[in-house]
């Protein structure tokens, strides 16, 4: 492993969740459960993705030149699906604030974004079957850290819908489980490998990552548990351990 995949790894991370988050939030607002005045603060918290992705394209292309060294996390085509999900998800956001066209103009603009998101989720798996594990953790990244990401910045936002405080934890709960249980195996194999090949680093690093992953849904899940209403500083917690674990993770893997 080159130091120069740290970078790309962060890079993948962040652009996992940002997308996943997009997904949730396109979703969230075309149920039509937000009202303008919450669909309008909403809007205003997305800059964040357009600051995360750009941080994530520009870790990518600068270690690139710097090292020219290309990363076992490099994907060109996954790569150019970003760019075009993130000029997409721009379009959408810049007439919404502005309210450019007519709504229906401008919810199939977010439909246009959403399914630049959701082909973006589906290549990503694809890209990845040969490994489970590592499809368990694009998907726990992208499925479950994007809820839990969306979840924090509706919570920013000051949402009144009761039901996404109640749905999305249990939907982020539920992937996690199913992520967890699915990549449990391969972890066992990781773990025979410390015995046959010495390769401990893998091993570590895939573990932390699940405990990280567990520990951020059990935050996540706190309010709903004492039936309160979630806080920012309590996500936001929650966010930091979920990309800790997503980073863990491509950690684990790329040190195989």
């Amino acid at each position: 492993m080159y130091w120069s995949d740290w970078p790309f790894l962060l890079s993948s991370a962040l652009t996992q969740l940002t997308i996943g988050a997009f997904i949730v939030l396109a979703f969230v607002i075309l149920s039509g459960k937000l009202c303008f005045g919450q669909s309008d603060r909403v809007h205003k918290t997305m800059p964040v993705f357009w600051l995360l992705l750009f941080v994530a394209l520009t870790l990518r292309e600068a270690s690139l030149m710097v090292d020219q060294v290309y990363s076992v996390s490099t994907f060109g085509t996954e790569v150019l699906m970003v760019t075009v999900f993130f000029v997409l998800a721009n379009v959408y956001w810049f007439a919404e604030k502005n309210l450019f066209g007519s709504d229906r103009f401008r919810t199939l603009l977010l439909v246009v974004a959403l399914v630049s998101g959701l082909v973006y989720l589906t290549h990503g798996l694809i890209v990845r079957t040969d490994q489970w594990l590592i499809a368990s953790h694009f998907i726990a990244t992208t499925l479950c850290g994007g809820t839990l990401f969306a979840h924090t910045l509706l919570v920013k936002a000051e949402h009144k819908v009761e039901e996404v405080n109640r749905y999305l934890p249990i939907t982020g709960a539920v992937i996690a489980v199913i992520c967890l249980l699915t990549g449990l195996p391969q972890v066992g194999e990781l773990a025979a490998r410390v015995d046959s090949h010495s390769e401990l680093g893998p091993f570590i690093a895939q573990v932390m990552s699940l405990g990280l992953l567990l520990a951020a849904v059990g935050v996540w899940l706190m309010p709903l548990l004492t039936r309160s209403k979630p806080v920012l500083g309590i996500m936001t917690f929650a966010l930091t351990l979920m990309l800790c674990s997503s980073y863990l993770a491509a950690v684990g893997y790329t040190l195989v």
